[in-house]
């Protein structure tokens, strides 16, 4: 529902706020008093076309606030935009402006938008029926919406887009598969070569470093091998060598301890000492024995350190770096080796899943079927009340084209919405064949059209609860025709919301709210002003409409016995 309209600065329009209400909203008011702008405004916040000619004259630019229902099904498209709203929040404020220069800007729920997101929203928030926008007809896109809901086919349609979307998850998945196949197959040779050499040159961490290390002391063996010994020499082995003046002062300090406690402590140490240092003397000797030059060792030292600094040049890495690298070049290999395999198991998978998605696409399409037909006649009983006897509107259940979906085999295209394309399809006198709604309908025609699918609708569980508005659908109407439109305006009306431009009494007398638009000149300038009507103003906007500036008391009755007409009266 739409509970309100706020509009600045369009046209003559300078600041005017609607509040509708549920059920039928009809406004009504002299020709050019701003009723299509009122309309055209509610357009602008839907997306439709905006510019610098629309701003009222001498302001800066114009702007469009809306106010909607969050229902479900707008909850769902602002999750496609991205957009999060508060599950408390139950409104939805919708914003348009355009500067005097042409500049469109627009916000949903406080969030700036592009205007091609407002136009994503429209259908969902209103059915928009007027000589110049017909949203939902014109555009094919609603027809198998409007057919699944007439058919109340909500379930079908999740199972079809369960199994249609795991279908087209796993084709994509093995078209990338197959199109990296010859790629990966390529690469495959030369990951073996890698490997190859890796395998052969075997690195492990921290190689490099442990080489280096042993590559340092071999090259100055014999030099380490002379200082060892040396040192040997001075701790041990040596005449006068501190091993021995150690035991020369441990003797000593034994006697003394023996009879000076005291010293006991220093005797400890002293010995400590010298047992450090025996070990320290042997621990030289026996390196000083073993260093000595070994000039194959050391080559096969430098070597190896050439091998893996080579290899790691060559792939751009440490020697380090090498051993992540064979280690990765060993899963890759092992991954493209097992591409045969998945590529066999995502085959299989595809095939079952393509199965399920036939069933479930069959089955909605046996329904749709089904509908159409309903659909069809009930329409067809609608146009003939509306003077459209000859009408014939054929809903056409065709296979969905191979580019528009996913192949499923068995000559089965298949989208989330499933194998069908559906397209309403209007003969609008004997003997001519059905042609595209698109192209032949005439803006009266689509008027009524659009009334006699709402009407259809009205009363199914499934309808998605929409806005519809109808720009003065009584044009050229009058009699039993008048009193048919009428009446469906008010059927329609009992389960949502219509907005309505009439210059029909009829249609304003069965208003649940009725409105009166006007234009107003205050210091040389117009305006229009939009006045919510009770009691003594209707009867005198009804006498407006029937009798024009005669103002008979025959007028005046009839115009109370039109307030008196509710659905399921005969009307006056």
């Amino acid at each position: 529902m739409l509970h309100e309209l706020r509009i600045r600065d369009i046209a003559i329009i300078e600041d005017v706020t609607v509040s509708f209400g549920p059920g039928l909203n009809v406004l009504s008011g002299e020709t050019g008093a701003g009723k299509s702008i009122i309309l055209g405004a509610l357009g602008l916040v839907l997306g439709g076309r905006g510019s610098a000619d629309i701003v009222r004259t001498g302001r800066d630019g114009a702007e469009v606030q809306g106010i909607f229902d969050l229902t479900p099904e707008v909850r769902e498209i602002l999750a496609e935009l991205d957009l999060s709203v508060p599950e408390e929040e139950e409104l939805l404020l919708v914003r348009r402006s355009v500067s005097a220069a042409g500049r469109s800007r627009a916000w949903i729920g406080g969030n700036p938008v592009p205007v091609a997101s407002l136009r994503q929203m429209a259908s969902t928030l209103v059915d928009y029926a007027s000589q110049h926008e017909h949203q939902v007809l014109l555009d094919m896109q609603h027809h198998r919406g409007i057919l699944d809901r007439f058919g109340g086919l909500q379930e079908e349609l999740a199972e079809v887009r369960s199994r249609v979307g795991a279908a087209r998850e796993l084709k994509r998945e093995l078209d990338r598969l197959r199109g990296l196949e010859d790629e990966q197959r390529a690469r495959a040779d030369y990951l073996r070569y890698q490997l190859d050499e890796l395998d052969s040159a075997e690195p492990t961490e921290g190689e490099e470093q442990s080489l280096e290390k042993d590559r340092l002391i071999l090259g100055d063996a014999v030099r380490l091998a002379g200082k060892a010994r040396e040192a040997e020499q001075a701790l041990y082995g040596g005449n006068g060598a501190a091993g021995e003046r150690l035991g020369t002062a441990v003797k000593a300090l034994r006697d003394v301890a023996a009879i000076d406690p005291t010293l006991a402590d220093t005797l400890q140490s002293v010995q400590e000492a010298l047992i450090a240092v025996e070990d320290a003397g042997r621990v030289l000797g026996s390196y000083a024995s073993r260093m000595r030059a070994d000039p194959r060792r050391l080559g096969k030292i430098e070597d190896r350190l050439a091998q893996l600094r080579q290899l790691a040049r060559k792939h751009r890495t440490d020697t380090d770096g090498l051993v992540a690298l064979h280690a990765r070049i060993r899963a890759d290999l092992q991954e493209i080796e097992g591409l045969d395999v998945r590529l066999d198991g995502l085959e299989a998978e595809l095939r079952r899943a393509s199965a399920l998605a036939l069933t479930a696409c069959a089955e909605l399409s046996r329904r749709r079927r089904e509908a159409a037909g309903r659909l069809s006649s009930l329409v067809e009983v609608e146009l003939a009340s509306l003077a459209m006897p000859h009408a014939r509107l054929v809903v056409d259940v065709a296979p969905l084209p191979p580019a528009d979906g996913v192949d499923l085999g068995a000559g089965v295209s298949a989208s989330e919405h499933g194998a069908d394309a559906v397209e309403l399809l209007l003969s609008a006198n004997l003997g001519e064949e059905p042609r595209s709604l698109v192209r032949v309908a005439s803006g009266g025609e689509l008027s009524r059209i659009l009334l006699s699918v709402r009407r259809a609708l009205s009363g199914t569980s499934s309808v998605q609860v929409q806005v519809a508005v109808f720009d003065e659908i009584d044009s050229g109407m009058g009699g039993a025709t008048a009193e048919s439109v009428t009446a469906k305006l008010v059927d329609i009306a009992a389960e949502g919301q219509v907005l309505a431009i009439t210059h029909l009494p009829r249609i304003a007398g069965a208003a649940d709210h009725h409105f009166r638009v006007e234009k107003i000149v205050e210091s040389g300038r117009t305006r229009t002003d939009v006045h919510l009507l009770r009691g003594q103003e209707r009867v005198e906007e009804l006498v407006r409409m029937v009798a024009g500036t005669a103002n008979t008391q025959a007028a005046e009755t009839f115009a109370r016995e039109l307030l008196d007409w509710r659905a399921g009266e005969s009307p006056p």
